[in-house]
């Protein structure tokens, strides 16, 4: 699957924001959403399992759109139908509380690892939320690959 820019191409896409932010997971799982992030997620978010043990955090529409883009590849082979029930299943519908915090189910957290410190990256028309120290790890392991990329290599020019 690829990432969610070719979800729905023909409609004007959510933005949340970009950048990366450490906030911590209340006792009772809540996690607080940066006030940055905030105006791209009033309308209601859906937190799911994603790829390398993550949650994804999505604009309810944005999410909607996914599941239209990734529902019919569900009768190509059980691989792909055991994807797209474990994303609709494992989804979670919220609204953001009136501090700006959404809650993260005891299923979500042990599925991506979360302790109490926890990284949120904007990835443009979503967020990533990660364990702090895997996030850690993770770019610590991939830092190079990044400085070795070129912009020609990804099909752009700078």
């Amino acid at each position: 699957m690829t990432d969610t820019d070719s979800v729905d191409s023909g409609r004007e896409r959510a933005f949340v924001g970009y950048g990366t932010h450490r906030p911590k997971l209340d006792d009772k799982g809540r996690l607080t959403i940066p006030a940055r992030f905030r105006p791209g997620l009033a309308d209601g978010v859906v937190v799911c399992g994603w790829f390398t043990n993550t949650l994804s955090v999505f604009p309810e529409d944005e999410f909607d759109a996914l599941v239209r883009k990734v529902r019919p590849t569900a009768n190509l082979s059980e691989r792909h139908m055991a994807f797209f029930r474990l994303l609709v299943s494992g989804a979670e519908v919220q609204q953001l509380d009136s501090q700006g915090r959404i809650s993260i189910p005891a299923s979500q957290r042990k599925y991506a690892g979360l302790g109490k410190d926890c990284v949120v990256n904007g990835l443009g028309e979503r967020l990533e939320v990660w364990d702090a120290e895997a996030w850690d790890r993770y770019s610590e392991e991939n830092l190079p690959v990044f400085s070795e990329m070129e912009g020609t290599s990804l099909g752009i020019e700078f």
